[in-house]
């Protein structure tokens, strides 16, 4: 796939339609602000049918609801939807008529319908305006006919992508769609056939691409401080899964619970990507017995009774993949192929999703993918439509919920719903939710039936909550996804506080949320699968997220990506899959991509570790091994040596306790290097606290450097820091341990952690965290500890990512047998060494002069 021209094009595109549609909006009088009358017969100087005032009546009722830029965005990506799915249809010959509509036979842009527009058939087409048009050789005026009309009879089987006759959008279609350099043209022209021919997934992509410079604005309104609005968190979040990581997760979840249910299945041969619970180590056979138990606990062996959700699907690539996946279990279990895709969609699959034009892609892909199967689907008279839920707001007046106060006390309900587009399918529907709507729902029903007009309103806003619920009130078999990514301090104040209220042990960030959220949707036996930002394995902020997945569910599967292993995220990534419910001694099968740099690695070195497990960077471990490391990080590579450390010793801060400085609040105004201070007020080479001088030495980290050195920064501590105390802004930590000896190290690095000796002296910064023990000669033991190469090993384990911060440090084991043996006279040795080296060049205060001097 031309991934340059296909991004180009949808960039170009966007911008392009946005203008057109403007330009449409004001040829009909709708602009900004209402200058034509909603009712007006005429726009200029233009008499209007009955059903063009409709229409634009319509339109204005939109603007003024949505407000115009909203309006024109949706006109815009509405007609870029359909287009791309025109395109896509007539070059895989999936159009009623079996006629191309934007193109020649010949690929190029002379639509092949002009010349037969006498003989094509489409519903609803008026044959004798075709007629006129021909004669009259108005080609223009015949394409936008023979468009809208072929929009009209898709609206039929695709009403998701397609609406019905009559719809106001028709108004908005662009001008022009014939001339050179038009939309339509530079579809045609600027991405090749074969691309179009290679799967629906290129729909998906070219809706990423569409928009990703709405996303890079939401990205440079975050560094600006702002926080995403309900309308900037589907660009933000919107992340096109890669195929095979799309092929991983399903086939380590659907093809697992697939596999479990039926051992003697072909299906395996067809998943390359997938990881058995027993891969031939003897100490899985007890397991796997357990796991195919548990498995059959209420779990289905009919495929039509299997049930899938992505609660997150964007535009449909994993439902896509699972419809494929299932199509598979279908024929295997002797279904005919003609039946399998309506099958599917009516027993099997579910998707949810906040952003409107995500969920019209999906649809659309899943009905193009049924069409595989069944070439004729499309057509047929009965219409099984994809279950791809659009989570719309919906919101009542209070004079409406003072009708109906049994659903005015339904609160945390009626606040979701008003929000849906920024919780979606976090929400958790309660019984009595449901049971509140439906006798609404009831209710509502009798008095429109009655002729009330006053309860059309909350009769649509009722169906619409019960839609949003029915899919998060279930349970399901498999539930796979690549959820949003979005930390707390993007989200905005409804959404913080929300979360924050409704998922306080994984508040961090959406994605986490979503992992407790998918666990919930899961049955119990039932399979998941995610990719998400590989962070949650291993620092302190996600501790009971880690807990809970151990204790709750049993991880099967997990790959974790090289740093830069996926291009299309702005952070490492690792994907995984669950069993919901703890199975004793699984080991499951994890492969570690660390060491194979680029996206072009990782599924090839994927599948290399799955082939041969001996490979290297595959492993086998039970998910309660990790429970004998403080914190509970899934660090499924360390060794059994490493892990009876940790299970057999105490931590370092039982013998030097680790601490955190002093953030400053605004480092320039309380920070600086030695050399730009008055040395008369300066307590640099001094050993202790003088109220009088105002710069004090200062721990702040800095590059790779052990034993000693990286003295170079003072603060401001003047009359005991009272400035800085008194700033806002700052915050001061652990003052009472300022000025003692100590040990110190960077707490962030892309090098390995590095241990310095800290004399009697200096304060401490957030960055140049302290460590103190109740000795010298522990202080001395304690810091060749750290500097040994075993600490390379634990540390690995406890800070994987660059930040090597006071709690991992803390945990490190250390026996008593090598606390004793440490000799140090060495370690003194080593700090004086390192010592005379730092104070061989001007960077040191004690500097005399150089040593080739």
């Amino acid at each position: 796939m031309n991934d340059t021209a296909i991004k180009g094009f949808c960039i170009w595109a966007r911008n392009e339609l946005v203008s057109q549609v403007r330009q449409q909006a004001l040829r009909w009088g709708i602009a900004p602000e209402a200058h034509v009358p909603a009712d007006a017969a005429s726009v200029g100087g233009r008499l209007l049918s009955d059903a063009e005032r409709r229409q634009r009546a319509d339109l204005l009722r939109m603007r003024d609801a949505q407000g115009y830029e909203a309006l024109v965005e949706r006109a815009a990506y509405t007609w870029f939807n359909r287009l791309t799915a025109i395109r896509f249809m007539e070059l895989n010959d999936r159009l009623p008529c079996h006629v191309r509509l934007l193109s020649s036979e010949d690929g190029s842009f002379r639509p092949q319908v002009l010349r037969e527009a006498l003989d094509v058939r489409i519903e609803g087409l008026d044959e004798e305006g075709v007629a006129a048009l021909v004669a009259a050789g108005d080609d223009e005026a015949l394409f936008r006919m023979v468009l809208l009309a072929q929009c009209r009879e898709l609206s039929a089987c695709l009403p998701d992508v397609f609406e019905p006759v009559g719809a106001p959008l028709e108004l908005l279609l662009p001008q022009g769609l014939l001339r050179s350099g038009s939309v339509i043209e530079r579809l045609v022209d600027d991405i090749p056939e074969e691309d179009w021919r290679g799967g629906v997934e290129i729909v998906g992509w070219m809706y990423q691409y569409y928009i990703s410079e709405r996303k890079d604005e939401v990205f440079a309104s975050f560094k600006k401080g702002k926080k995403a609005d309900a309308g900037a968190i589907a660009p933000a979040t919107q992340l096109f899964t890669p195929h095979w990581i799309v092929q991983y997760l399903t086939q380590n979840s659907l093809g697992r619970l697939w596999v479990q249910t039926r051992p003697e299945s072909a299906l395996p041969s067809q998943m390359p990507y997938y990881i058995p619970d027993d891969l031939g180590a003897e100490e899985s056979d007890a397991a796997s017995s357990t796991v195919a138990e548990a498995s059959e606990k209420g779990l289905p062996r009919a495929p039509e009774t299997i049930t899938v959700i992505d609660p997150a699907c964007g535009s449909g690539h994993i439902l896509v993949y699972a419809f494929r996946l299932l199509a598979a279990m279908y024929e295997e279990a002797g279904y005919g192929r003609r039946d399998i895709p309506r099958l599917i969609l009516r027993n099997n699959l579910t998707g949810c999703e906040i952003d409107p034009r995500a969920a019209q892609i999906a649809s659309f892909a899943l009905a193009m993918t049924a069409c595989e199967w069944d070439s004729r689907f499309l057509r047929r008279d009965e219409k099984v439509r994809a279950r791809v839920v659009y989570l719309r707001p919906a919101e009542l007046s209070e004079e409406e919920l003072g009708e109906m106060p049994y659903l005015a006390e339904r609160t945390a309900l009626l606040d979701a719903m008003a929000h849906m587009g920024e919780c979606g399918s976090l929400f958790v529907p309660e019984p009595e939710d449901i049971v509140a709507l439906r006798r609404a729902d009831d209710e509502l029903d009798a008095r429109e039936a009655g002729g009330d007009l006053l309860a059309h309103h909350p009769h649509a806003m009722v169906a619409r909550m019960l839609a949003n619920c029915a899919p998060l009130a279930q349970t399901y078999d498999v539930v796979v996804a690549n959820p949003p990514y979005m930390g707390g301090k993007n989200m905005n104040k409804w959404l913080s506080d929300w979360v924050k209220k409704n998922y306080p042990d994984v508040k961090g960030d959406l994605f986490s949320c979503f992992i407790q959220r998918n666990l919930d949707f899961a049955r119990e036996g039932g399979q998941l699968g995610f990719m998400t930002p590989y962070v949650w394995m291993f620092i302190g902020t996600y501790e009971k997220l880690r807990n809970k997945i151990i204790e709750d569910a049993t991880i099967t599967s997990l790959v974790q990506l090289e740093y830069s292993g996926f291009a299309g995220a702005t952070v490492p990534i690792c994907t995984f899959t669950l069993q919901k419910g703890f199975v004793l001694r699984y080991r499951g099968g994890y492969v570690r991509l660390s060491d194979f740099v680029g996206a072009a690695k990782q599924a090839p070195k994927t599948l290399e570790a799955i082939a041969n497990p001996s490979c290297g960077w595959f492993y086998r471990r039970s998910s309660d091994s990790f429970k004998s490391i403080p914190g509970t990080p899934i660090a499924y590579w360390a060794s059994d040596a490493v892990l009876r450390a940790f299970a057999a010793h105490l931590p370092l801060l039982n013998v030097a306790v680790p601490r955190q400085g002093f953030a400053t609040g605004e480092n320039s105004r309380f920070l600086r290097s030695w050399w730009e201070c008055k040395l008369n007020n300066s307590a640099v080479g001094d050993s202790g606290s003088r109220c009088s001088l105002r710069w004090f030495p200062c721990n702040k980290g800095g590059g790779f450097r052990k034993w000693y050195g990286n003295n170079e920064i003072v603060a401001n501590w003047e009359n005991d820091g009272a400035e800085m105390r008194g700033f806002k802004g700052s915050v001061i930590r652990n003052p009472s341990y300022y000025f003692k000896e100590g040990m110190t190290w960077g707490t962030i690095s892309s090098a390995d952690l590095s241990m310095r000796y800290s004399p009697r002296g200096f304060v401490f910064e957030t960055k140049g965290s302290m460590c103190f023990a109740a000795s010298h000669e522990s202080l001395m033991k304690c810091l060749g500890f750290v500097n040994s190469s075993v600490v390379k090993s634990f540390q690995a384990i406890l800070s994987p990512t660059l930040d090597f911060h006071e709690g991992p440090l803390g945990n490190l084991p250390l026996s008593d047998e090598v606390f004793f043996r440490i000799d140090s006279a060495l370690v003194e040795c080593c700090v004086e060494i390192s010592r005379n080296d730092w104070d061989s060049f001007e960077a040191s205060w004690d500097f005399l002069r150089h040593p080739m001097v």
